[in-house]
Formats: C-alpha cells, structure tokens, sequence
C-alpha cells in the first residue's frame, strides 16, 4: 500500500469512528451512477468479453441485477434518463428524444436540456419532499430542477471549447460551488480530454467534491465515455476503445462508491444505464427519399428550404412529422416510401408505425410515422443522394426500438437489504425510481412501475 493509499485509509477509518459516522450508519442514502451505453452483458460477461471490470463484478456477486432491462423507445439518453429517474414513459414525463424538433434550425441544435421540461415528480423531488439533500453531476434534462441542491447539469454551446466551463458555472448550483473544483475549468476542453474517459474523471472530481461537501442523500452521476467510444468506433468485444473505457470508468465508480460510504456506510449504489448499442455500416437517409419525391426543398448550396415532410432522427429510428397533419397527398407519398423500404431487404427498415401507434410507440407528439432501422444501419442527415449508404468506416449507434435485445439497459444495485447474487431477470426501466425512493424512505406515487424485490 502506498503513501497516498495509507493516508486515505487513516482517515476513512478515522471517520468511520467517529460519532458522526455511526450516527449515519444507518441513515438512508443512494449513489445513482449512470454508464451511458452500459449493455448489461458487459458486466455480466465480463471474462467472456476480455473485461477487467472488478468493482462492477462485484454488484453481480454481492448484490443484485437485471439481465434486462427494457428501456424506452427510441433509446436514446434524454428520455431514458428521465424514465429512469421519474419511473413513467415519454407519454407521462414528455421528454420523448434529446434534441428538440427544429427543421428549419432556428433552435441551433438546442437539446431537452431543461428541468422544467419533465411533467412529472422525480426521484430528486421525492427526496427532497422527505427533507433529504440532493445533488446531481451531468445528469440530462436537469438545468435549474428545483429539487437539486447542489448541480451540474448536462449542458453546453459548443462542447468543444474552455469557455462552456463558464457556462456550467452560471447554471449549476450553489453558485460558487463549481468554480472551486480542480480541472472544472478545462471541463469541455478539447486539448484536456485526449481519451474518452478524460471527461469522466473530471465529473468524478466534481462527484467527490459533492459529496464531501454536501453529503447527499441521493446523489445522481451521469458517466459518458463508453458512450463516446462506442459512438466512434462500435459496441463491444470489437473495439478496444470501449474496453479500455469501461476498465476506466470502472476505477472510477470504486472511488466514487468508497468517498460515498465514508460518509454513508449503509448506502445503496445503484448502477443503470440508458441503453446498448448497434453497430453500423451504412445509413438510411429519408429525408434525401422525401427529397427526391418533391416532400423537401433545397436551395443551391443544399441546404433546406421548405418541407412538407421531415424526418427528425433518433440514432436508429426516426419521428417523420407532416407541416400539415392534413395534408393526405404528402401523408399518402410518404406512406408509399416508407413501405417500400420496408419491403425491400436492401432498405434498411425493420418496421414502421403509423398515427397512434407510433406515438404511443415514443414518436414524436407531432408524428405521423416511427421508422425504425435494421441492425447494421442507422438514420443520416442527408437532403440528397442515396437512401441507402455505406459508411467508410464502422461506427456505433442505439436510438432503436426497445425491441432489439442490444438496446438493452442495466441495472445493478448493492447494499443493505440486497440479496447477494440475486438475478432479477427482466425488468423495466420505469421499476427503477420506484425502487430507490424504497430505499430512500420516500414516496413517488406516479411512478408507474412498480418497486423490485431486491432482497430475500
């Protein structure tokens, strides 16, 4: 054991002696971690896969986990997220894609970024009815929720530059709380996040910082690497990056999950995830079909000029939205399009729902169909040329029905009251809040999933 680690023991002894400590031996806390792109199988099949992954291992020896968890459609983050922390479906929490609907650009790229966006309570609002302290670290859909006390949301102008660090410093709170956190300032720093777990560790400092200072009783962490490398280059067992990601992320969640039982010895640690991941060779462009059917303008340089049907893309799947619900002539030519594609084994679509259906499905409000693609393919941006494309490369996506097994999320829980090693099978993503305001003590009663059984 080194210096640093001898250090670290004293005091974490040393606290753990104290009164304070065993006052809050038995007081009620959850660590919410979030692996963006974590299939369960990554955990669950970690020697088969070539994965060094001990800490999570260890939720499947000592604690409890899914097989399966059937998220959201389509599955993508935002509203995987917000089903996982509210217990309810896009049609009750209304979060239904990451970005908001925007043809024409005059949102520039925005995202569902905002807490008052979400129409139902959340886990952050049951706790914080039951007089407990929330916090919260790049967790979606979070700016300015009322019930975070201390938070820094997912947010951004650019991604790519130092100067969203002080952008993160106006939103997050308590103000002033950020600003004093090592490496926040590089946050978004291209040059200071050279691999795709760089970003990560610096949320881990922020998570740290928090619960030192804070002490919080539900504490939320919204981890992106394994994303981002599964994004560039492809899921699992192929890519060494996302291997290497995971392992890293990994070692992070240890130190996250020893800083949290310092100060809350009987915590609960719950690790989910959003989603799983496709891998992709070729795109699916409908917009460019609509175009050459007369349904999509373009001027000169290629850009939009008019629509009369759009699709707006979700990774796997799309929401094709109509200007006018009542126009039968472009709902009719679409339909047509869509079937055709549907009917062509060279076409890319796995299905395509139509009217209700499709927005019960998770379309879009506004939609008129749901187009979800094939393995092996996902939906491109382009007005023109080909539907159908190969990439040049292989690269990852999910945004897919919930109906294909690699769209799959986690769910890992370990702590008091869990039986160890025991596998919960199938679950949905909307049993998760239930079961952590369980925990917690408190209620969320629109949740519509019901709490899972966890222990003997």
């Amino acid at each position: 054991m080194n210096t640093a680690s001898k250090l670290n023991f004293v005091l974490a002894s040393l606290l753990l002696a104290s009164p304070l400590a065993a006052a809050r031996e038995n007081e009620r806390a959850v660590l919410l971690i979030s692996v963006d792109g974590l299939h369960p199988d990554y955990v669950i099949e970690a020697h088969r896969l070539g994965l060094q992954v001990p800490t999570l291992r260890e939720f499947v020896r000592k604690g409890a986990y899914s097989t399966e968890v059937v998220n959201v459609t389509p599955t993508v983050t935002y509203p995987n997220h917000t089903s996982i922390i509210t217990g309810t479906a896009p049609a009750e929490h209304g979060i239904r894609t990451n970005t908001v609907f925007d043809p024409e650009g005059v949102e520039k790229g925005a995202w569902n970024w905002y807490g008052s966006q979400i129409r139902v309570p959340t886990l952050w609002d049951a706790a914080k009815s039951g007089g407990l302290t929330t916090a919260s670290v790049l967790w979606p859909v979070s700016v300015a929720h009322p019930a975070i006390d201390y938070n820094m949301p997912e947010y951004w102008r650019t991604k790519k530059t130092a100067s969203d660090s002080h952008l993160l410093y106006a939103v997050s709170t308590p103000r002033g709380f950020l600003e004093k956190v090592a490496g926040a300032d590089k946050l978004f720093d291209a040059a200071d996040n050279s691999e795709e777990w760089s970003f990560d560790e610096k949320l881990t400092s922020i998570a740290l910082a928090m619960i030192q200072e804070a002490k919080p009783q539900l504490l939320t962490v919204h981890l992106t690497g394994l994303d981002s490398a599964q994004h560039k280059r492809g899921p699992l067992p192929a890519n060494d990056g996302a291997k290497r990601a995971l392992e890293e992320t990994d070692a992070m969640i240890s130190r996250l999950i020893e800083a949290q039982r310092a100060v809350y010895p009987g915590s609960i640690i719950a690790i989910v995830s959003d989603h799983g991941f496709h891998r992709v060779d070729a795109t699916i462009n409908l917009n460019a079909a609509f175009a050459k059917a007369g349904l999509i303008a373009v001027d000169q340089e290629g850009k939009l000029q008019s629509w009369k049907a759009y699709s707006w893309n979700s990774g796997g799947s799309a929401s094709v939205v109509l200007k006018d619900k009542n126009d039968v002539a472009s709902r009719d030519t679409v339909d047509a399009i869509l079937a055709a594609l549907e009917k062509d084994p060279a076409g890319g679509v796995a299905s395509v729902l139509r009217g209700e259906a499709a927005v019960r499905e998770g379309a879009l409000e506004e939609a008129s169909f749901l187009v979800d693609a094939k393995g092996g393919l996902a939906m491109g941006g382009a007005l023109a040329g080909e539907t159908v494309r190969q990439q040049a490369n292989t690269t990852g996506a999910h945004g897919y029905r919930n109906t294909h097994p690699e769209m799959n999320a986690a769910f890992f829980v370990l702590g008091p009251g869990v039986k160890p090693g025991k596998n919960l099978g199938r679950m949905d993503i909307r049993q998760i809040a239930p079961t952590l305001a369980n925990f917690l003590g408190v209620s969320l009663p629109t949740a519509t999933g019901e709490p899972v059984l966890v222990g003997e």
